[in-house]
């Protein structure tokens, strides 16, 4: 997810509440409303207002995710036409849309309180003023688990050990620590964009059932990216740090670790109680979690208006969010266009002639997906059309291990994919091209991180996982 420039913090000026703001905001309740208690007319309400939505705010859009999400679309609808399905794929683009929009509104309410909280700003202090030999580690560390709860909110808690680094090479290296270890929260946190889209494209992986494994792999990807920074003994000696680090008190760190619990606890339970998507869930827990959190920030006697002016300020700023959906939902009829212009079959007949076997479709697909971010196809294309015309049966897995496997390569992707969300975000407070951050700062990791992801899955699928 792009930065929201800190989204409501600056404070969106009071006065006439944005259309665009209200219409997603309508499609947000109704998205919510058709999940619990489903109804054709709601939807079409969640649906359209999303149309409404990106007709309204296109001319305000920025110029990459703009033109990125105006192929996307165009490319969809033509591959679409071509075999007489134009409507119904926009329709289904637009359908599947609808993850996104209440996940990117959930984490939006989640941002204002997270970079407020003293709790959170005392773990910050903490890992910046690590010695030099242990500042790469902590960050990666802080970036993986702070992404895992807040998602960008909590990448931007740390984003001034980049942008205030005078040091070329230092300021290099922890963005890349950063970058690294905020990707690896995919393999696990059901409240990554990335892993709510493929939990929700194989609905019979449970998350309680992969997150350990996906834990797993978040630590091991975590590890890599730490040793290939020894290996490159990149580490600077001198750069004016803090010789006594400081540390981060019992209460904070029982705060952080109870919001955490909440966020978490509260949208699992809510999935296993009435069989709604991840995003969804979520979706109903954040925004009065970040009302309860936001007001406790206030002095006593204050928190009640600081918490409806935190909450009328949130709404306003959904309208920032008009990037993201129109490439979302660009990607999304991209990918209904394609798989109804393509027979999945002619994807088993393809892999059956190049006569790779299981292992090496298995390899193929994992730098494939590289290849194609590389070249500046977002993941979310590429998963999209993995769920439509690639069975797990073609590589000899599970679904289990298909949903890891892709869940690690979204976050591994991203990292040399020049308009991904945290790409752009990361180059804005490097001060760096966006081209350089993705192609110069992250390959020797990410085609590491995908040779051991392929090679686990290689071996998950000897071992029969999942089956």
């Amino acid at each position: 997810m792009t930065d929201r420039r800190e989204t409501a913090a600056s404070g969106a000026a009071e006065g006439a509440w944005p259309l665009s703001s209200l219409v997603y905001a309508t499609s947000f309740v109704a998205v919510l409303i058709n999940a619990f208690a489903p109804n054709e007319y709601v939807r079409h309400i969640a649906n359209g207002g999303m149309v409404l939505f990106i007709l309204l705010e296109f001319r305000r859009t920025l110029p990459i995710p703009r033109f990125v999400g105006s192929i996307l679309i165009a490319v969809g609808l033509a591959a679409a036409a071509s075999s007489g399905q134009l409507w119904q794929s926009f329709w289904q683009g637009i359908d599947q849309t609808q993850k996104f929009l209440v996940i990117f509104g959930a984490v939006a309410w989640l941002q204002v309180p997270a970079t407020e909280s003293p709790s959170l700003r005392s773990i910050r202090q903490m890992v910046m003023t690590q010695t030099p030999g242990r500042r790469f580690a902590y960050l990666g560390g802080a970036a993986h688990l702070l992404g895992v709860g807040f998602n960008i909110a909590g990448l931007s808690l740390l984003a001034g050990m980049v942008s205030n680094q005078e040091n070329d090479r230092l300021r290099r290296r922890l963005g890349r620590a950063m970058a690294q270890g905020f990707a690896a929260g995919t393999c696990w946190s059901p409240f990554y964009v990335g892993a709510a889209v493929i939990l929700t494209a194989w609905p019979e992986v449970a998350w309680l059932d992969m997150a350990p494994y996906g834990i797993v792999l978040a630590i091991l990807l975590t590890y890599l990216s730490w040793l290939l920074d020894r290996l490159a003994k990149k580490t600077a000696r001198t750069d004016g740090s803090s010789s006594s680090p400081s540390t981060v008190s019992r209460s904070d760190w029982l705060r952080s670790i109870g919001i955490l619990g909440v966020l978490f606890a509260g949208s699992i339970t809510i999935v296993e109680s009435y069989g709604v998507s991840i995003p969804v869930a979520l979706a109903v827990v954040a925004p009065p979690l970040a009302f309860v959190w936001r007001a406790s920030l206030a002095e006593a006697g204050q928190r009640l208006d600081h918490g409806l002016g935190f909450a009328r300020r949130t709404t306003k700023a959904l309208a920032d969010l008009r990037g993201e959906i129109l490439v979302f939902a660009g990607a999304n009829m991209l990918g209904a266009g394609l798989s109804s212009a393509i027979d999945p079959a002619t994807i088993a007949e393809a892999l059956a002639a190049l006569n790779l076997g299981y292992d090496g479709n298995i390899f193929l697909l994992v730098f494939g997906i590289v290849f194609c971010s590389f070249l500046t196809i977002h993941p979310v294309v590429l998963v999209v059309l993995v769920s439509q015309l690639l069975p797990p049966e073609l590589l000899g897995i599970s679904p289990l291990v298909m949903v890891l496997v892709l869940m690690a390569m979204w976050g591994i992707s991203v990292n040399v994919s020049p308009v991904s969300g945290t790409i752009l975000y990361l180059s804005r407070i490097a001060g760096e091209n966006n081209f350089t951050v993705a192609w110069r700062w992250n390959p020797p990791f990410t085609l590491l991180a995908s040779l051991a992801v392929a090679s686990l899955a290689v071996a998950a699928r000897h071992l029969g996982l999942g089956a």
